[in-house]
């Protein structure tokens, strides 16, 4: 009887309690899938459109074009000296100029070294030079005599040489030649009591001053070097040497104003400065360790000391960048580096704005640029911006040019004094 009454009161309580929160729990839920689908808002449809690059051109255009070889080095002089004292004793004087940058003309008197052992040692030399002559010529006229008295006495027998005093007389000569010699040698060391220049020149640096001992080819005195001509050793690779088809019998034969040039710069009081020098030889052989040849180029008067005009003087030990003048080439294109692509190619632009893939016949890299001597013309449009894919006749746009703005300078308009 239990169980019976039991079902009954459970059904009741479901129906009574559980059924209508569940009833309308289910209705919300369909009216709200009902209410989403009505006011589902439907997607605008867009059009595709393709997308296309906007690129930068520059236009192709002939020219005649002079091959550069780029290129470095240290200014030298020409000439190079150690000044070394030939005889020994104290210094007397210096030149004004004998300091470190002192500048000299040939001939001029450097140092004078105290004379007075040399000028005793070539009074001594003459007086012995002398003594001997006097030998000479008594051995001379007793020869002389000699061969006058053997004729008197008229002997069928020919006279030794010891009668005609030949041993004697040769004896005297040779004395007479070492005398001379001396003499000349005593002439030379007193010479050598004042050091001249040997050239236009120089001093780099000094050794010695006044009062200063110094001893015969021991004694370091000066390091010289000479202002006529500078020179330039410049490295240059051997795949460069056929832009500059330069040949060493060639270069030797030919006059010095035609020569190939370099054009030399450096920085010098924050302002960049150039001198045109002349490449006058090769040097014979190729560094084995970087594989370079060496060009010398000189530049005559670097000082400026004997020319008209002003500028910076090109100094020993300045460092220089050159640009050495080639081949001239007709009819060549020089482009943007930024133009080319995989190393070897070029981007068009035709006249319908689509993309054509050229392999062009490429003559010389340079850091900024190209020279193109085929396999383009003149007009076409060469792409220089890069693109991430390429293909034969994709469509492109052309970025549109600014036009340069024309700057107007306006005259000072304060009255000027007078």
């Amino acid at each position: 009887m239990t169980e019976d009454n039991t079902k009954p009161n459970a059904f009741k309580w479901f129906t009574i309690y559980l059924a209508p929160p569940m009833a309308i729990v289910f209705v919300s839920v369909v009216l709200l899938i009902i209410a989403s689908a009505l006011f589902k808002p439907t997607p605008d449809t867009k059009e595709n459109k393709a997308i296309i690059p906007t690129v930068e051109v520059v236009q192709a255009a002939s020219s005649e074009v002079q091959i550069e070889v780029a290129s470095q080095g240290t200014v030298q002089a020409r000439t190079q000296t150690n000044l070394v004292a030939e005889v020994s004793g104290r210094i007397e004087s210096v030149s004004p100029a004998f300091y470190s940058g002192g500048f000299f003309e040939k001939g001029d008197t450097l140092i004078t070294i105290d004379p007075i052992d040399y000028e005793a040692n070539l009074a001594i030399a003459r007086s012995r030079q002398a003594e001997a002559r006097l030998v000479y010529e008594q051995e001379q006229a007793l020869a002389d005599q000699a061969k006058e008295d053997w004729a008197t006495i008229s002997s069928s027998e020919p006279p030794s040489s010891l009668v005609l005093r030949e041993p004697q007389l040769e004896r005297a000569k040779a004395n007479l030649e070492a005398a001379t010699a001396s003499v000349a040698i005593a002439k030379r060391d007193l010479d050598r009591t004042v050091v001249k220049a040997p050239y236009d020149g120089r001093v780099r640096e000094k050794f010695v001053d006044i009062g200063q001992i110094v001893n015969a080819r021991a004694s370091r005195l000066a390091s010289i070097y000479s202002i006529d001509i500078a020179e330039i050793r410049l490295p240059i690779s051997l795949e460069d040497a056929q832009y500059l088809r330069i040949d060493e019998g060639l270069i030797r034969n030919i006059a010095p104003s035609e020569k190939p040039i370099a054009i030399l710069e450096a920085k010098y009081a924050g302002k960049t400065h150039s001198w045109t020098a002349r490449i006058d030889r090769t040097e014979g052989a190729v560094d084995p360790q970087t594989r370079m040849m060496y060009l010398v180029a000189q530049v005559e008067d670097p000082y400026q000391q004997n020319s008209k005009r002003s500028g910076t003087p090109l100094t020993v030990g300045m460092f220089v960048t050159a640009r050495l003048q080639g081949v001239v080439l007709e009819n060549a294109f020089e482009l943007p580096r930024q133009a080319l692509r995989q190393g070897r190619l070029l981007y068009a632009v035709d006249d319908e704005k689509r993309l054509e893939i050229l392999q062009p016949e490429i003559y010389k890299k340079n850091e900024d640029t190209i020279i193109v001597t085929g396999g383009i013309e003149d007009g076409m449009s060469i792409c220089l911006t890069p693109l991430q894919y390429a293909v034969n006749g994709m469509q492109l746009e052309l970025a549109r040019q600014e036009p340069e703005t024309e700057i107007v300078e306006k005259a000072d308009e304060t009255p000027s004094d007078t």
